[in-house]
């Protein structure tokens, strides 16, 4: 891989990582419904323009059926889903529960789309389930009923992902990327916008001074929400797709292995959040078990071996 491309790698990985801290900033104030919906909107709004410059208008318009099922489970869902555990979660450990990804994704492969599952992927499978447990165990952000309802619904959220990601390979595999994602992201928009609007603010029952209005959202709320869908959606998607073009999709892939890194460094900086040893042992396990489970581990140790 070239110093450029390890580059871009990073920088997605820290605006992927960003994206949970501005999850915690935002979600507690304004609630689930109105960050989802703003960040899809915003971020549809972003990809428009260059829609239109490539000229695939035409493309999204007529796979509008698919995509409004592909928007639902790629970004209403999880996007949902994430935005409510984060108002009991910190941002380190959702970065955490987001690297399990992976794993549904080869679970749902093999219930799916039949994909055989070799001795390397079911023993990849359970040593992420055996990350998650051992997160379970930390008690310092998991403590009570309300926490452990917040983990479940992530991790629905990243079952969601893994779904999407099968559904976009099985019946958009002829859309170019960039219809796609702006595809999902305008049907989530049509679905979100108009009752978040209406529905007004949500805050938590124990944030102080809560906004009423939308007038009354705090300004740092509206830097974040404006990140989550400007940075971590719209550019983030832009260089995902073509980091995906030039290096391929098993190398690009790895970004997902330094999402946590970046999430638990930006909640420690910004938020002052606790990193404590059961998230980085649990965050190891749970990379060992997605690499094991997708076939990279095996694959280079057996490389090792004829090179030997």
């Amino acid at each position: 891989m070239r110093a450029r491309d390890l580059a871009e790698m990073l920088l997605l990985a820290a605006l992927w990582g960003a994206s949970f801290l501005f999850l915690r900033m935002a979600a507690p104030v304004v609630g689930p419904l109105a960050v989802a919906a703003f960040r899809v909107t915003g971020a549809a709004l972003m990809l428009w323009p260059l829609l239109l410059w490539r000229k695939q208008a035409g493309l999204v318009v007529r796979r509008t059926p698919v995509l409004l099922l592909a928007g639902l489970v790629t970004c209403v869902l999880p996007f949902l889903g994430l935005s409510h555990a984060a108002r009991a979660l910190p941002a380190g450990l959702l970065s955490i529960l987001n690297a399990t990804t992976p794993l549904w994704g080869a679970l749902v492969g093999w219930l799916w789309m039949r994909e055989r599952l070799s001795a390397g992927t079911v023993a990849g499978l359970l040593m992420g389930l055996a990350g998650v447990a051992l997160l379970a165990t930390d008690r310092t952000h998991i403590d009570g009923e309300l926490a452990q309802g917040a983990v479940a619904i992530a991790l629905a959220s990243t079952l969601m992902y893994a779904i999407a990601t099968h559904h976009t390979r099985r019946y958009l595999n002829t859309l170019p990327p960039l219809s796609v994602s702006t595809g999902c992201l305008s049907a989530a928009a049509l679905v979100l916008a108009v009752p978040a609007w209406l529905v007004g603010p949500q805050p938590s029952g124990n944030f102080p001074a809560p906004p009423a209005t939308w007038a009354e959202v705090p300004q740092a709320t509206w830097l974040a929400l404006t990140g989550l869908a400007v940075l971590c959606t719209a550019v983030a998607y832009l260089l995902f797709y073509r980091l995906l073009a030039r290096v391929g999709p098993t190398r690009a892939m790895t970004v997902t292995f330094l999402i946590p890194v970046f999430g638990m460094l930006w909640g420690w900086l910004f938020l002052h959040e606790e990193i404590t040893w059961p998230m980085l042992a649990s965050t190891t396990v749970i990379l060992l078990g997605t690499l094991l489970s997708n076939g990279m581990l095996s694959t280079r140790l057996f490389a090792k071996e004829r090179i030997a």
